[in-house]
């Protein structure tokens, strides 16, 4: 009787910086199917679907490769105010990345 050998499928290890370059790219593709960013002026945005937990988004500021955001539920802190939760990302155009510098919660 002749023993098969398991076939392995050899896959690729991406170092540390090659996945988070992955997902830089991964936030993008989401970002850009769910609101288009890159084509919107600095202002508020809401997405709102009845439920209660309205989507807001701020472009905080557009320059030529790179716009900056702030994503959050349209609720508030009750001690400090602040948009809670909130993640502060910036959009790379040229790139097609998003990296998420800070968030709040």
């Amino acid at each position: 009787m002749a023993h098969a050998s398991p076939r392995t499928e050899r896959i690729p290890r991406l170092s540390r910086l090659s996945w988070l370059m992955g997902l830089y790219a991964e936030n993008y593709r989401h970002l850009v199917r769910l609101f288009a960013p890159a084509e919107l002026v600095a202002g508020s945005y809401i997405s709102s679907v009845g439920d209660g937990l309205d989507v807001r988004l701020d472009v905080i500021e557009c320059h030529r490769y790179t716009v900056e955001l702030r994503l959050t539920y349209d609720l508030a802190d009750p001690v400090t105010g602040e948009p809670d939760p909130s993640a502060y990302v910036r959009l790379y155009r040229d790139a097609r990345q998003a990296e998420t510098t800070h968030c709040y919660s």
